[in-house]
Parts: C-alpha cells; structure tokens; sequence
C-alpha cells in the first residue's frame, strides 16, 4: 500500500505565486490608471458644473462684458456648495478657481480655471468648448498656480480691463 499525501508540493505552491504575480503586474497598473482616467472626468465635471453656475450669474445677477472687458467671475462668487474638494479630496480654490467671459463678435464666450488649494490638480484655463471634445482630460494639469491678469489676457485675446466679482 501506497502512502499517500494530500497537499500541494513547493513547486507547485511557486507556480499559483508566480503566475499570480504575473496577473498583478498587468491588473495593478490598469486599475491605477483607470482610477486617474475617473478622477480627471470628475475635474473636467466639476469644470463644467462651475461655468453652468457662472452662465447662471452672468445672465441674472451679473452684469455681461462690454466688448473688450472680461468678467471674472470667482468661485466664492456662486452659489459652490456642489463644488466644495476636488475628486482626490483637496479644497478647491475658491479665490483662484474663476471662470472668465468675455465678449468676441457679439458672442459670449466662456473660460475655466479650476484648482485646488495648494495648486496640486486641476483645470488649466481653457474654453468651454474643450471641456466637450474626446480629448477633453488632457486639460487637467497637475500643479496648477494662480494666473496673473496678463495670463488672462493672453489665453482670452483679450487685452482690456478685467472685472472680478468677489
């Protein structure tokens, strides 16, 4: 009579490790970047939230910019207690997040800029238009700082003065 074992030998106990490491080393990198994908469309969402606020604001308590003017409308100026942190839980900047109108042939045109504090991610300014195409998280840049009215002014084409709404 033969004795026999019941169990799994060493070598076979290496190969479930090895192939299970093998299946991690593909799985874990796609999760990491599905995670960031999600995370990015919930920037360019919130984005999107905060210029349907400013439409809002600029149709009905804001006065609309004279050809040449840019408003600048704060995130403290609406009504953000949908848009309090940012998807990777930071406060956005409620100072430093805006979005810019400005008047180009008679057609209201709209631009976003949304961070957190401390400028870790968010949407670098850009057109509203953008915040729709297929490309549209490329938009989310890590980083971000406070623009500068010049900055402004460069990305609008729009050189006249700037009305802030605080």
């Amino acid at each position: 009579m033969k004795d026999k074992k019941n169990g799994f030998t060493l070598v076979e106990l290496l190969a479930v490790i090895v192939i299970l490491a093998i299946i991690l080393t593909i799985a874990i990198p796609n999760v990491i970047s599905s995670l960031d994908k999600s995370r990015r469309d919930t920037y360019v969402a919130d984005a999107k939230k905060f210029l349907s606020m400013a439409k809002y604001e600029i149709g009905n308590k804001i006065s609309k910019p004279a050809s040449g003017e840019i408003v600048r409308l704060n995130l403290a100026c609406v009504d953000n207690e949908d848009l309090v942190s940012d998807p990777d839980g930071n406060p956005y900047d409620e100072e430093n997040s805006f979005v810019a109108v400005v008047r180009k042939d008679d057609v209201l045109v709209y631009y976003v800029h949304l961070m957190s504090t401390g400028g870790k991610r968010g949407v670098y300014l850009t057109q509203k238009e953008n915040l729709d195409k297929d490309d549209r998280i490329t938009y989310v840049k890590n980083n971000i700082q406070p623009l500068t009215d010049a900055q402004i002014k460069e990305v609008t084409g729009v050189n006249g003065s700037i009305r802030v709404c605080q």
